[in-house]
């Protein structure tokens, strides 16, 4: 984890960053990458108004290799949902994406978060996304069926942080 520093303050470079490292995994549309770039606009304009707050990982020379998304869920006392966490296919095996996870709990548990929420496909392209979310200790607790399309469910995981 030494070779990154970590940092919640968002730039304007952070927008081409951020559609860099989420086109690179080839999970995303157009539109999905898109949206991840206006999440970063939208802090931008309103900092942490906008309901949106950032880990970002950036090495010594730098480079921004993956980031992780998240916010307050409305409504709730203690419940954040975990908007994006993506690494640059570059820098992928590294142990990167546990490492931001890690800060994002950090962070939370700071701050007196309760629960976190992560929501992925269950299209088999996102085995590796519900797998890694296992391996950081997270539950599959509901499922929505043919909520993207027919055949294609939505997974909501969740891990609550003490």
């Amino acid at each position: 984890m030494s070779e990154w520093l970590f940092r919640d303050t968002v730039i304007q470079a952070d927008k081409r960053a951020v559609r860099d490292i989420v086109r690179s995994t080839g999970f995303f549309s157009a539109e999905e990458i898109d949206v991840a770039e206006e999440l970063v606009c939208e802090h931008l304009q309103k900092g942490t108004a906008s309901g949106y707050l950032f880990v970002f990982a950036q090495s010594p020379d730098g480079q921004v290799p993956g980031y992780a998304c998240y916010g307050p869920v409305p409504c709730t006392a203690r419940s954040f949902d975990l908007y994006w966490i993506a690494v640059h296919a570059g820098g992928r095996g590294r142990g990167l994406g546990k490492a931001l996870m890690h800060e994002v709990e950090r962070r939370l548990r700071a701050s007196g978060g309760g629960k976190l929420i992560a929501e992925t496909s269950s299209r088999e392209q996102y085995a590796p996304t519900q797998a890694f979310y296992r391996s950081c200790g997270f539950i599959e607790e509901a499922r929505i069926r043919d909520y993207y399309a027919p055949g294609e469910d939505i997974l909501y995981f969740t891990k609550s942080l003490g």
